[in-house]
């Protein structure tokens, strides 16, 4: 062979042995699914933060949505979309979205959808990708309520800023519920106590007064069982009846009630159910202790505002499907005044059984409270 041809030959095979570039080839044909797969991790990453994201929008929307049909809002579908958008970042997300709200057969559907463009699923055709969420909640089925408010505002209420914190919760409640006095379907009832509590009633229902008139007047509480229940008193039986101390007492020209004057100055008065949600703010605004504290007193007028039988009939009827009965009870936790128990007998301790007695009396008739008592 001419040395020619030997040198051709020779750098031919090892041009078949060298097996570098191919390698390379194939590195160039691989890379491209890799850098489509690394891309669709990246991307479906991002797709799930916004879904996730989006999804809590949707939740608070219909929620939002929800509360406001119920309380009688004349555009709720405006208070879902505000809830989500203060859910939904668009900056954040680096996407827009809008809520599609439907309020239909007794709930709340929201939806929402936005396109995300890719980075490097683009390689692979994909630009965009759909993100959605979706969210359902039923419409609440009581929209209406009898709130009772029976607040201590007895003397000890004065130390340590009691009873202005406990003025201050009062408010805020009215107002939350009330939608800052725009839910008429909430009603709200006030029973300040003391030593005594102050009220209005037909005559006929206190000691030694005819039938037919208005009585008002301080007074304590009536004989034992009757004052651990929300019975009508009856007529000619005393015992089912107010004023009994103010009857006694007078007989010995010693009125305890005399001073039942600074219950009206500090605006210490049973206000009966109603939505007039000012009026009963201005009370709240206006109210400052005085006397002594009879807690059981105070729970057993709060049971007959909330309840349905006279002297007070602004309370619907128990079982009522539409509406919830709830009585709140703040105290300091002390109780001073002597109430009625069996026989006829006085003492602090008979007070405190009644008021336990009451509590569960009132649970019983499906009116929301927890007879836990826990001092401020």
């Amino acid at each position: 062979m001419q040395p020619g041809i030997l040198c051709v030959s020779r750098k031919l095979k090892r041009f078949w042995r060298d097996r570098s570039g191919v390698t390379v080839i194939l590195f160039g044909i691989v890379l491209i699914p890799l850098m489509a797969f690394a891309g669709a991790a990246v991307d479906y990453g991002r797709g799930y933060s916004v879904r996730s994201q989006m999804q809590s929008a949707v939740d608070a929307a219909a929620l939002a949505t929800a509360s406001a049909y119920a309380q009688g809002y004349d555009d709720p579908v405006k208070f879902g979309q505000k809830a989500f958008e203060a859910n939904f970042d668009s900056n954040t997300a680096g996407v827009t979205a809008t809520p599609n709200i439907t309020v239909a057969n007794g709930g709340v559907t929201v939806a929402a959808n936005a396109t995300l463009s890719t980075t490097l699923m683009g390689i692979l055709g994909i630009k965009t990708m759909d993100v959605g969420a979706q969210s359902q909640v039923l419409l609440p089925t009581v929209a209406k309520g009898e709130i009772v408010l029976v607040l201590d505002y007895s003397s000890s209420m004065n130390s340590k800023g009691k009873y202005q914190a406990m003025r201050d919760a009062a408010t805020d409640l009215v107002n939350a519920l009330s939608l800052e006095g725009k839910n008429k379907d909430v009603k709200f009832g006030l029973v300040p106590f003391a030593r005594h509590v102050y009220a209005s009633m037909d005559s006929g229902f206190i000691v030694n007064e005819p039938p037919g008139g208005t009585w008002t007047n301080c007074t304590g509480d009536r004989k034992w069982p009757y004052n651990t229940q929300d019975a009508t008193p009856v007529a000619g039986d005393d015992n089912t009846k107010w004023g009994l101390e103010a009857t006694k007492k007078k007989k010995k020209k010693n009125n305890p009630y005399k001073d039942c004057g600074n219950y009206t100055t500090r605006s210490l008065v049973v206000s009966p159910l109603s939505d007039d949600h000012q009026g009963t703010l201005d009370q709240l605004a206006d109210m400052y202790p005085y006397s002594g504290t009879h807690i059981a007193l105070g729970l057993e007028f709060g049971w007959h505002v909330i309840s349905p039988n006279a002297p007070w009939s602004e309370g619907v009827a128990y079982g009522d499907d539409e509406t919830a009965k709830v009585i709140v009870l703040l105290t300091d936790g002390r109780q001073t005044v002597s109430g009625y128990g069996p026989g006829g007998s006085k003492s602090t301790s008979k007070a405190e059984k009644n008021l336990e007695d009451t509590c569960e009396a009132i649970k019983a008739n499906d009116v929301i409270g927890d007879c836990r008592f826990r001092p401020l």
